[in-house]
């Protein structure tokens, strides 16, 4: 693992300015038309690292094998079948290695990294509730008056960027299910939060009411998971749920909500299936994405080593699943990595975060549940877990707010064992 020693750490102003940039860019990334303006800022984050450490920076990321998985990418990108999409489609990666380990160096010289850490989970559950309810009243409006327009309601409709036609909500979203694994991410965050103390000093700077909220939020974002229509989502928000049912010891209110957001999913898929999407064993025996993944399959076979490029897949669709003309990927995030960038590639990747995952682990399962850190690295833990599931069944890093906190996460727990030895539970 990269070593930062502390003279490559940022002056305490420059952290004082990062910290406010941070925090502010995480608090604007749900909405629309401030993604710009957010990733703007990760990036100067990313400019200024590779400034003044530049050493630091190129040697995390080549120790981690991401500068190897670079190199990858850009030779299949180079031998692809179409060239040109492949080298667009580095854009949803080779920044985001970047963003990672600027993100890591800031951390590890942040002089109160829990707090902060703590900060952006909140910013980023309470940043969400509009998301919900926006979402949620769009799919009454889209129900309760069909085909009545969205634009007789100003308020919605300046907000709203989905397809006013389609029955499932889309929020401030571009697609149904990327709106989805937003939603799942975010309630990994929350989960995670309810578990911190009651006399916590990580939430000082915040109002006492800020917790009620936590608890509403995850019956809001449930409901807004269900108005989207994803099958995926829900299964992942029951996940989450069944593990914070596990951990809880002392928390009887988060049990409370587990039971009830459990029985949530279980009574409203029975009654009214999911977005008025009814349950059928066709969802089984008959998913289209089997027929996807075959042909991922027979796509790495034919290029096992390099891949036919980034987003080649739906160059090289042609109608293989009946009732599909255009598919854009292969529905399962290894199985695109093997089928377009190659098996090397998706070994590295995988190996590099497996690691990470693995080490985070181990420490998550060795923090005491009452403690500061163990709330924190749990909400990210979790977010970043519920990103990794709903890639089993579907492919949303073409997000840039999905995959910028994927790779924020990510960053979180790679830094999460160090800064747990180095800092104290408790935070004055």
């Amino acid at each position: 693992m990269a070593h930062i020693d502390g003279s490559s750490r940022l002056s305490n102003r420059g952290m004082a300015v990062w910290s406010i940039v941070l925090l502010g860019c995480l608090g604007f990334l749900p909405y629309t038309y401030f993604v710009f303006v957010c990733v703007l800022g990760f990036l100067c984050l990313c400019f200024w690292q590779a400034y003044y450490h530049h050493k630091e920076l190129l040697s995390l990321l080549h120790s981690q094998g991401f500068l190897v998985l670079g190199v990858l990418f850009i030779l299949s990108s180079s031998f692809a079948v179409n060239t040109g999409e492949a080298y667009l489609q580095l854009a949803h990666f080779l920044p985001f290695f970047w963003v990672w380990a600027a993100l890591v160096l800031y951390l590890k010289a942040a002089s109160n990294p829990w707090q902060q850490l703590c900060r952006w989970a909140m910013v980023l559950v309470l940043t969400t509730i509009p998301v919900n309810v926006i979402g949620i009243v769009e799919y009454l409006l889209k129900h309760v008056s069909p085909g009545y327009p969205l634009t007789t309601f100003p308020g919605v409709y300046w907000l709203y960027v989905g397809d006013l036609a389609h029955p499932r909500t889309f929020s401030l979203f571009d697609d149904p299910n990327t709106l989805a694994n937003y939603l799942v991410m975010i309630l990994g965050l929350n989960i995670g939060l309810l578990f911190l103390p009651l006399r916590t000093h990580l939430l000082k700077n915040f109002p006492v009411w800020c917790r009620g909220i936590l608890y509403i939020n995850v019956l809001l974002t449930l409901v807004c998971l269900y108005c989207s229509g994803s099958r995926n989502g829900y299964l992942v928000a029951a996940f989450l749920l069944l593990v914070s049912l596990f951990y809880v010891k002392k928390h009887r209110w988060v049990r409370f909500l587990g039971v009830a957001g459990l029985a949530l999913i279980a009574i409203t898929t029975a009654r009214f299936g999911i977005a008025g999407r009814t349950p059928s064993l066709a969802w089984v025996t008959d998913d289209p994405r089997v027929h996807v993944w075959q042909l991922a399959l027979q796509l790495v076979q034919e290029r096992p080593v390099l891949g036919h490029g980034l987003g080649n897949y739906k160059l090289l669709y042609n109608g293989e699943v009946p009732g599909y003309d255009f598919i854009a990927h292969a529905h399962n995030l290894w199985l695109m990595l093997a089928s377009e960038a190659g098996i090397p590639a998706m070994v590295i990747l995988t190996v590099a975060v497996g690691i990470v995952c693995y080490r985070a682990t181990r420490l998550l399962l060795t923090l005491e549940e009452g403690s500061d850190n163990y709330a924190v690295m749990l909400a990210f833990y979790l977010c970043f877990t519920s990103c990794i599931l709903f890639s089993l069944f579907d492919v949303t890093i073409f997000e840039v707010r999905v995959n910028l906190l994927g790779w924020l996460s990510l960053a979180v727990l790679y830094c999460s064992p160090e800064l747990n030895q180095s800092r104290p539970k408790k935070l004055d």
